[in-house]
């Protein structure tokens, strides 16, 4: 009978009965397990009773290459985005699989993983050093398999925790947003044609366009929830939007539809001039379902290409980068239209609370920690304040 033994926080031994090594009589098996709960102890150790009854003693003597098999498989079971499986797997590809991919389980130590993570940051792949932040994507990797290796009974303890303290320390990059002033710019040009439009004689081969820049802009919303938008998501008449979806781009080149990046819907209030913008976006949109009749794709979306067809992301963002160089404003992302939109809440002295609900953050102090520059601006306002009312 196995029993187990707390030996610190989130650190237990247990110990059962293993194959007996000569085929004659049964041994005791110990095992120490970090950082695990003891729920989670438990459930390792019945488990490992459970092989040992049915003959099938599991050790650690797999290969990371084998661990990153399996733990990928379960991502796809578990239907984790696409986007995120491909990120693993360049990651491993590039870096884990030819360092550590033979290396069994039980042989991989702490100082191998310090030892890469050091030769990463200074010659990188190919002498191109890797950036700290790029550095402790990977470690985040190794350490999520060895978790779940470790729920998996693959291996006795999951040392990519031991090195939490040796890590680099990634810079994160600051917000940017731009002033009112250029906003205004920005998306007033939003409705001149392009260049590419003015060569050719027409108002614009993307009627989608600007609504779209102008939806991101006035909400907030991520790039792949202003394209997943259906106009049954939409209530004119209430003024609001509720996120159901996000777009993503396949790797066949093609587009999914899934949750939010939080896996939470969210209704977002919009202003009047936003609402007059979709109103007159509809408008536009129906002549082209007039054009294609039974060709148009009707599925719903706000922002689609002429025949109702999905925008495929890369083509909003390429969009986004011409717009910026044409309106003359500093340099933004697609991305940092989101910025913009907290910043600009924020020094108007909108609730933390409001901007992170309008966002979509997972919690609150996603929000406070990027937007921290914003607050202590309004603090020192406040302090100001409070100095002419006690003086």
């Amino acid at each position: 009978m196995g029993y187990l033994k707390q030996l610190g926080e989130k650190k237990w031994r247990i110990v059962y009965d293993a194959p007996p090594s000569d085929g004659r009589r049964r041994r005791q098996k110990t095992e120490t397990l970090f950082p695990v709960t003891k729920a989670q102890a438990k459930l390792i150790l019945a488990k490992r009773e459970e092989t040992v009854a049915i003959g099938k003693f599991v050790t650690d003597d797999v290969t990371v290459s084998t661990l990153f098999e399996r733990f990928i498989q379960a991502k796809k079971v578990a239907q984790r985005a696409p986007k995120t499986i491909e990120r693993y797997g360049t990651l491993y590809a590039a870096y884990i699989g030819p360092r550590f991919g033979e290396m069994t389980l039980s042989k991989l130590k702490q100082h191998h993983l310090t030892d890469a993570y050091a030769s990463w940051l200074s010659k990188g792949k190919g002498g191109r050093a890797l950036s700290a932040r790029s550095v402790r994507h990977i470690h985040d990797l190794l350490r999520t398999m060895l978790n779940y290796g470790l729920r998996k009974g693959l291996v006795h303890h999951n040392v990519a925790t031991l090195v939490a303290e040796d890590l680099p320390k990634a810079k994160k990059p600051e917000p940017v947003a731009l002033t009112e002033e250029q906003l205004k710019k920005l998306l007033a040009s939003s409705w001149e044609p392009t260049d590419w439009a003015r060569k050719h004689g027409v108002v614009s081969a993307q009627s989608w366009f600007a609504p779209a820049v102008w939806f991101a802009a006035y909400t907030g919303a991520r790039r792949g929830e202003t394209l997943a938008l259906r106009w049954r998501d939409l209530d004119l008449e209430a003024k609001t939007a509720t996120i159901r979806h996000s777009l993503t781009e396949t790797k066949a080149g093609g587009v999914q539809f899934k949750e939010p990046k939080n896996g939470k819907h969210r209704t977002i209030v919009l202003s009047r001039s936003l609402v007059e913008v979709l109103r007159k976006h509809r408008t536009e949109q129906q002549e082209d379902r007039a054009v294609f009749k039974a060709a148009y794709k009707d599925d719903d979306l706000v922002f689609a290409a002429p025949d109702g067809s999905p925008v495929l992301p890369w083509s909003f963002t390429a969009s986004f980068r011409y717009l910026v160089d044409r309106a003359k404003v500093p340099y933004i992302r697609l991305h940092d239209l989101r910025d913009t939109h907290a910043s600009l809440l924020g020094k108007h002295g909108v609730p933390l609370e409001v901007i992170s609900k309008r966002l979509g953050h997972a919690t609150i102090g996603i929000t406070a920690e990027r937007y921290l520059h914003v607050y202590k601006e309004r603090d020192a306002e406040a302090a100001a304040v409070f100095e002419q009312l006690a003086s």
